[in-house]
């Protein structure tokens, strides 16, 4: 191998210059990419036309009153069914539903569908019309029965309360009564007190309401009392013993001691006298029994005399049997109250 350069290759030569084509006549513009433009456009439109309105044969007039009726059947039944006092029926919620969905779809004339089976429907209603609904007759039966028993039960309580009402009416009455009855009473006792302490100590006893006639004689004169009996016996005896003396003026000797004689020994046998005065016993007694402080005993043996000595005895004896008199009726008086 040499070290001089390898021989370089001979340049090429331009190619020489094809020969201008010879001058051409204008083309004429077509028109069928347009019309293939167009008829595309129109074929697109009509796909998308028959998309969005699809060609529904349309319902005949019989299918769509058949419809119709059946919708209003179903319509009349269901109101017939949520008319009916049931319970314990379930709940048509579900069915209630369903059926106010059927009402709202439009209808075969307007959306031109064929009709709809309702059989399906029109079963499920007619189970919901043959179901056997529970007996109410027992319930119904209990439900008379706790009325009536209510009623009872209402009336029994009005009686007690009635009765209660007219037991604590007559209760307050009887306790006015008592109240009053106390307080009269009361008022009474006190004036039984007063007109007892009045005539122990020989006062006038003043008008006192109600009072028996035999203290009403005290109202304004002072009655008489044991001790002004017993200071004025003396004086009234002595009186009597003179009147029941027979007079010896004029009288033998004899028949005039003879009466001092009776008058200085007296002779009983029991309450009879033999010898002596027969007036200076009585008065003796009658003494006796009224220092021991025995009114009655007294008025009765006072009340034995006779003729002269008796009419003596008469202002005395008064005056005794007024406070006697006084005496039992203010005891009358205060059992009265």
């Amino acid at each position: 191998m040499s070290d001089s350069p390898a021989a370089l290759p001979p340049p090429e030569e331009p190619p020489a210059e094809p020969p201008p084509p010879p001058a051409e006549r204008p083309a004429r513009r077509s028109l069928l990419p347009w019309l293939t433009a167009a008829g595309f456009l129109l074929l697109a439109a009509a796909v998308v036309w028959v998309w969005q309105h699809p060609a529904i044969p349309p319902a005949s007039t019989e299918a769509t009153d058949t419809l119709g009726r059946q919708v209003s059947a179903l319509e009349e039944r269901v109101s017939r069914l949520e008319q009916r006092p049931l319970p314990s029926v379930p709940d048509l919620g579900a069915l209630d539903a369903r059926v106010t969905a059927l009402e709202q779809r439009p209808a075969p004339e307007a959306s031109g569908a064929p009709p709809t089976n309702l059989q399906p429907l029109e079963a499920r209603v007619t189970a919901l019309e043959q179901r056997q609904l529970p007996d109410l007759q027992p319930l119904a039966n209990r439900l008379t029965a706790l009325e009536v028993r209510q009623q009872q039960t209402g009336a029994e309580l009005s009686a007690r309360v009635a009765s209660l009402e007219n037991a604590d009416r007559a209760l307050q009455a009887d306790l006015a009564h008592r109240a009053d009855a106390a307080t009269a009473a009361a008022k009474h006792g006190a004036l039984i007190e007063s007109a007892s302490l009045a005539l122990a100590a020989g006062q006038k006893l003043g008008d006192i309401p109600g009072a028996p006639p035999a203290l009403a004689r005290f109202a304004d004169v002072a009655p008489p009392t044991l001790a002004s009996l017993r200071l004025t016996f003396p004086a009234a005896a002595r009186e009597a013993l003179g009147a029941s003396r027979p007079p010896t003026e004029g009288k033998p000797l004899v028949t005039r001691l003879w009466a001092q004689a009776q008058d200085l020994v007296t002779v009983r046998q029991g309450d009879h006298v033999l010898v002596g005065d027969p007036a200076a016993g009585l008065l003796e007694r009658a003494r006796t029994a009224l220092d021991a402080g025995d009114l009655g005993a007294a008025v009765a043996h006072v009340g034995g005399l006779q003729g002269a000595a008796a009419q003596a005895m008469a202002g005395w004896l008064a005056q005794a049997h007024a406070l006697l008199a006084a005496r039992a009726a203010l005891i009358a008086w205060a059992q009265s109250a």
